[in-house]
C-alpha cells in the first residue's frame, strides 16, 4: 500500500503527453522563453515545469493546476515559455530514473531532482546533465536559482 501512491504518480508522469505548455497558468501576465537543454545522455527525457508561486506543487500531471507543461529534452535546446518573475519548479524526468525515484521515495525524490527558478527577464537558458550526484543545473542568464526545497519556508 506505501508503493501504491508513487507508482500510480510515476504513472502519471510516464503517460502525459509532451504537448508543450498550458495556456492561461501562473500569476503573471508576461512571460519569456527558457531555452532548456540536456547533455547527449539524457536525450530520452523530458522538462517538466510547476508553478510554485503558491508553494510546493505535487509533481502530478494532467489534473493538476499546477502543472505548466513539459517539453522533451533535446541538446540542442527547445524553448519554453515561462511566467516572468513567478517561482517555478523545472524538473528532469528520465524514463530510466523511475525504479530510483520509487525507491528514493516517490515525490520526495523528485524534489530532490527538481529546481526552483523565478525568470526575471528574455535570454535565460537551463542545462542539465548528469554528474556523480545525480542530476546537476547550470543556469545562464536573467533567471534566480534555488533548491526546490525553498518552497517550503
Amino acid at each position: 500500500m506505501r508503493l501504491l501512491l508513487p507508482a500510480l504518480t510515476l504513472l502519471v508522469l510516464l503517460t502525459a503527453s509532451c504537448n508543450g505548455p498550458r495556456r492561461g497558468y501562473g500569476a503573471s501576465d508576461s512571460t519569456a522563453d527558457v531555452l532548456v537543454m540536456v547533455g547527449a545522455s539524457e536525450r530520452n527525457g523530458a522538462f517538466k515545469f510547476y508553478d510554485a508561486a503558491d508553494g510546493c506543487p505535487s509533481y502530478r500531471d494532467g489534473v493538476n493546476r499546477k502543472y505548466m507543461g513539459m517539453v522533451k529534452a533535446k541538446e540542442e535546446g527547445a524553448p519554453f515559455p515561462l511566467p516572468v518573475g513567478t517561482p517555478v519548479h523545472v524538473f528532469l524526468f528520465s524514463p530510466k530514473d523511475t525504479q530510483g525515484i520509487l525507491a528514493d521515495g516517490g515525490l520526495k525524490s523528485v524534489r530532490k531532482r527538481a529546481a526552483q527558478v523565478t525568470i526575471t527577464g528574455e535570454g535565460a537558458t537551463l542545462t542539465a546533465t548528469r554528474g556523480p550526484e545525480g542530476i546537476e543545473w547550470t543556469f545562464t542568464g536573467p533567471v534566480k536559482v534555488e533548491p526546490a526545497s525553498a518552497c517550503e519556508d
